[in-house]
């Protein structure tokens, strides 16, 4: 459903950005839909696909209302439709949730394992879904001994390694928890800290690892500090800034290339640019996206692709962008699509390639690429 909007760039579809797979969206031969859209009773903020293999199209939903009593909602396709599945309740609004990523390798036996989801916001909560509904398997705190909790801005679940999961917090803090996720079903899943590190000077808002190496012990974080900062659990004595924003502006959020580990996006607050850092040469961007008429709120790598990113802002624009001409310039994306609404949110399907999820107000649209 994405559209060309600039000169010279081919229009509309079938530019191979995609997969080609469907995910079973369309049955009987019909013709599938380019675009789904499901209506939230609340605002929507957080948002992930599901990366189960026999779990098809799934994706979990967070809230964002200003009080304490907020949800997250499991959404199916069902009948050619987005239709809820799962409603439990969570205190204050998810500022992320993410599924039990399939591990490498790991195909159809990631079904024997306990279907996980993991939401971060006062603490992390470990949740166990189970057709219409969601159990609380564990809160992971790691500040037992205050009565007062530091909120946690994001977290990752390592892809290598399931059982571990780093959260990053406004307490300048990065946690890394252990997890006993490959129990069977039957059992209850628990954590434990592995390691708890001051990873920034100030605010840490994200964290991600990283697939270099063995893909499970390098990670980086970005912060109100402006920097991005790469961490090796076998050596936490130190750190490596791999950048510093120009005007020390917090940085929100970063995303690793999911195909080329030497590249990695990041963007500023209330900026309308992302940054593509490569490993190798670090300290400057080897390439701005700016084509954003307003601040950027979120981007996905594609799952499948080295050269492929999909950015979002308050412009109510998805943009897709071709990057293999990097370090020359990317001038202008290849593929646009314009919401009703400010966008909040972007995640690429990590099974279902062609297809892309944007959240705008209470709006949850799911794109064909």
């Amino acid at each position: 459903f994405f559209q060309s909007q600039y000169a010279g760039i081919v229009t509309g579809m079938g530019v191979g950005v995609g997969s080609g797979v469907s995910g079973g969206v369309a049955h009987g031969g019909a013709k599938r839909k380019e675009i789904y859209k499901y209506e939230a009773p609340w605002p929507v903020y957080s948002m992930n696909w599901s990366a189960r293999p026999d779990k098809g199209f799934r994706l979990a939903l967070g809230s964002f209302v200003e009080e304490y009593n907020n949800k997250v909602q499991i959404v199916c396709m069902e009948d050619d439709r987005l239709t809820p599945k799962c409603l439990f309740d969570h205190p204050y609004p998810t500022t992320k949730v993410m599924w039990l990523p399939d591990a490498k390798n790991a195909g159809a036996a990631a079904t024997c394992q306990a279907d996980l989801l993991a939401t971060s916001g006062d603490y992390l909560r470990v949740w166990r879904v189970a057709d219409s509904e969601a159990k609380l398997e564990c809160l992971l705190n790691n500040n037992k001994n205050s009565d007062f909790c530091a909120p946690l801005t994001s977290f990752d679940w390592n892809e290598t390694d399931p059982n571990i999961i780093g959260t990053a917090s406004i307490d300048t803090t990065c946690t890394i928890w252990g997890l006993e996720t490959g129990q069977a079903i039957s059992r209850v899943v628990s954590g434990h800290v592995k390691t708890q590190l001051i990873a920034h000077d100030k605010e840490v808002y994200d964290i991600a690892f990283s697939r270099q190496g063995n893909g499970r012990d390098l990670f980086a974080s970005v912060g109100a500090d402006g920097s991005v900062r790469m961490f090796d659990l076998r050596h936490l004595e130190h750190s490596t800034i791999i950048y510093e924003d120009p005007s020390h502006s917090a940085l929100l959020r970063l995303a690793w290339n999911r195909q080329d580990p030497n590249y990695l996006a990041t963007f500023a607050a209330d900026s309308n640019e992302v940054a593509l850092l490569d490993t190798r040469v670090p300290c400057t961007p080897v390439a701005k996206l700016t084509n954003h008429r307003a601040c950027v709120n979120g981007f996905a790598w594609a799952p499948h692709s080295p050269k492929h990113i999909c950015t979002a802002g308050d412009d109510h624009q998805a943009l897709i962008w071709d990057i293999q001409s990097v370090p020359r310039p990317v001038d202008d994306p290849i593929l646009a699509y314009t919401a009703a609404g400010e966008i909040n949110q972007v995640q690429w399907g990590s099974l279902l390639t062609d297809w892309i999820a944007i959240c705008y107000n209470n709006c949850l649209e799911v794109l064909r690429v």
